[in-house]
C-alpha cells in the first residue's frame, strides 16, 4: 500500500504570497479549523485527541480539491461583497459632496445673476436717463413751445441759433450782432403802448372797443 504524499493546505491554497484571494481563502481555512477545535473541546476530549482531530481535518482538506475550490470561491465572493459594500458607501458620500457642490453652485449663480441684474437695471437708467446738455435742451423745447408768447420764442430762438452761427463762423459775428439787435427791437414797439410806454394824460384813453 503506497502512502499518499504529505500535502499542506496552505501550499494548496497560496500559490502567491501577494494575492489577497489566496491569503483570505487560507484565512477561512483557519477559521473552520479553529470552530472545529472549539467543538472537539467541547466534547470534552482531551488535548491529544483534538490535535488528532484537527490532523484528521487539515489532511482531508488538503487532499480534496473540491473543499480547496470551495474555499477559493468563499475567498471571491467575500472580496467581492466587500468591493460592492465600500463602492457604495463611497458612492453614497460622492452623491453627497455632488449635490452639496451643486447646491453651493446654483446659489453662487443665483447671486450673480441677482448682481447682474441689478448692474443691468442701473446702467439702463444710466442710459435712458438724459445728459445735463439733453435736459437743457428738452427745457428750453418746452420753455420755447408752451411757456412764453409766439413773439418772444421767436426772438429767443433767433437770438441762439445766430449766436451758435456766430461761434462756428466768426466772420459773420458782425451779422449776428445786428440780427440779435433786430430780434431784441422787435420786442419794443414802434407806437407808445397807452398807460405803459405813453407819458401823456391817461385819462382821455378810450376803453377798447
Amino acid at each position: 500500500m503506497t502512502t499518499q504524499p504529505k500535502k499542506w493546505v496552505f501550499t494548496e491554497l497560496v500559490k502567491d504570497s501577494n494575492d489577497p484571494l489566496q491569503l483570505i481563502a487560507y484565512a477561512m481555512y483557519k477559521a473552520d479549523k479553529d470552530d472545529r477545535a472549539n467543538q472537539c473541546r467541547t466534547r470534552g476530549m482531551t488535548d491529544a485527541q483534538v490535535n488528532t482531530e484537527l490532523e484528521s481535518f487539515h489532511d482531508g482538506i488538503a487532499h480534496s480539491e473540491r473543499q480547496l475550490d470551495d474555499y477559493r470561491g468563499k475567498a471571491r465572493r467575500t472580496v467581492d461583497q466587500l468591493i460592492l459594500t465600500v463602492s457604495e458607501g463611497v458612492g453614497h458620500v460622492y452623491d453627497q459632496r455632488i449635490s452639496a457642490m451643486e447646491a453651493s453652485h446654483e446659489a453662487e449663480i443665483r447671486k450673480k445673476w441677482v448682481e447682474w441684474g441689478d448692474n443691468a437695471a442701473a446702467y439702463s437708467a444710466h442710459l435712458t436717463k438724459p445728459h445735463l446738455a439733453k435736459r437743457l435742451g428738452y427745457w428750453f423745447l418746452g420753455w420755447i413751445g408752451g411757456g412764453i408768447s409766439g413773439l418772444l420764442a421767436t426772438v429767443v430762438t433767433t437770438i441762439v441759433l445766430v449766436g451758435i452761427i456766430s461761434i462756428a463762423k466768426p466772420g459773420i459775428r458782425d451779422t449776428a450782432r445786428d440780427a440779435m439787435k433786430n430780434a431784441i427791437d422787435s420786442l419794443i414797439p414802434s407806437s407808445p403802448i397807452p398807460g405803459v410806454t405813453d407819458t401823456g394824460n391817461t385819462n382821455d384813453l378810450k376803453q377798447p372797443q
